[in-house]
């Protein structure tokens, strides 16, 4: 089944970047596997956002051991040769580490910029498969829905012999895409479960192109809050439920009800979500019905003892590969606990 890894995103709204280095330096040193950077040109909640491509080359030349990648960018904000070359060239300056991390696109990212966003799963398709051409150092032209290519080719190769690519699918479409084409899949927002569900989305994928689900790295993106006091992590986390509200359809899934207006949209955060006062006050009035029971399901939140049983479930749905959201309430504490406690818990399994 493959061992149990753990990583952290470096989320943002993000403190100064020195402050992050320092943060990113210390995942590694407490074990993680993978360092994610989110690439947003807008966030919310608000904040300091900065550019997360030129962020994982600095990282690149600060770490040592971990894997560098987005969680996750797209090819409607960037061409796919753009991506290509990028990926490649972080893939030399961190000696083999980088993987890329792909979606559809999220609208707080696009619309305000007038950048054109339709066929969002073809355009994603068309990247996937020109980028993995232009890796193998092909010249060659490529007449698509999207994009259309004459003689293109790269001056660079990874050092890998390709970049992985996890896509963060949370579709039934971009979860068999997933299976069919590419190294991992990375969602947001699942419990055991919905993980344990999708999953077989991405494994019908797998037979359609002839591989077997062994070859997924199958990760998770997850909020963790861990506390010597249960309900002090409770209360933490609970600040962060809006995201269990941004996939009201896996809500669903898992057996919930949310309390929606009539012709809210299931994917509001992806879709529709913009940085607008508006639209903020009320995602953050509808995150209101969001609640402790949900939050325990979707996220790892607890004692560590708790957090250690509810990576088990997530472990048994399936998950290889956590990629932690570190949500406090003491962040410092969260990755000690994390360093000296779960993930040796997890080490020696296969």
């Amino acid at each position: 089944m493959g061992e149990v890894k753990f990583g952290m995103l470096l989320s943002a709204p993000m403190p100064a970047l020195d402050k992050v280095m320092k943060i990113a330096e210390m995942g590694e040193e407490s074990g993680m596997a993978s360092l994610v950077v989110p690439d947003h040109t807008l966030m919310v909640p608000p904040g300091f956002t900065p550019n997360a491509l030129a962020l994982l080359s600095a990282l690149a030349l600060k770490t040592r051991h971990s894997m560098l990648g987005t969680g996750v960018t797209d090819v409607v904000r960037y061409h796919p040769s753009v991506l290509a070359q990028f990926f490649a060239t972080l893939d030399h300056l961190s000696g083999g580490r980088a993987f890329l991390g792909i979606g559809a696109g999220e609208a707080m990212n696009i619309v305000p910029f007038g950048i054109e966003w339709d066929k969002p799963y073809t355009t994603l398709r068309e990247g996937i498969e020109i980028m993995k051409r232009l890796w193998k150092g092909e010249k060659f032209s490529y007449e698509g829905r999207k994009f259309r290519l004459k003689n293109a080719f790269l001056q660079i190769k990874p050092v890998q012999e390709t970049i992985p690519i996890y896509v963060g699918a949370n579709g039934v479409k971009t979860r068999e895409l997933t299976g069919e084409m590419c190294e991992g899949w990375m969602p947001i927002a699942e419990t055991p479960k919905t993980y344990r569900e999708n999953l077989k989305d991405v494994e019908r994928g797998c037979k359609k192109a002839g591989r077997d689900i062994s070859e997924i790295d199958t990760a998770l993106q997850i909020y963790t809050a861990v506390d010597p006091d249960s309900e002090e992590a409770i209360r933490r986390a609970m600040q962060y439920g809006g995201v269990i509200l941004s996939s009201a359809e896996k809500a669903e899934q898992a057996g919930y009800e949310l309390d929606l207006p009539e012709g809210f949209s299931k994917k509001f955060y992806f879709e529709k979500l913009l940085v607008e006062d508006e639209m903020l006050m009320e995602f953050v009035k509808l995150s209101a019905s969001v609640t402790e029971e949900m939050v325990r399901d979707f996220f790892i939140v607890g004692t560590p003892e708790e957090c250690i049983d509810k990576i088990e479930e997530f472990r048994k749905a399936g998950v290889r590969h956590f990629m932690l959201i570190n949500v406090g309430p003491d962040p410092k504490y969260v990755l000690k606990v994390y360093a000296e406690k779960i993930i040796p818990s997890f080490s020696e399994i296969k």
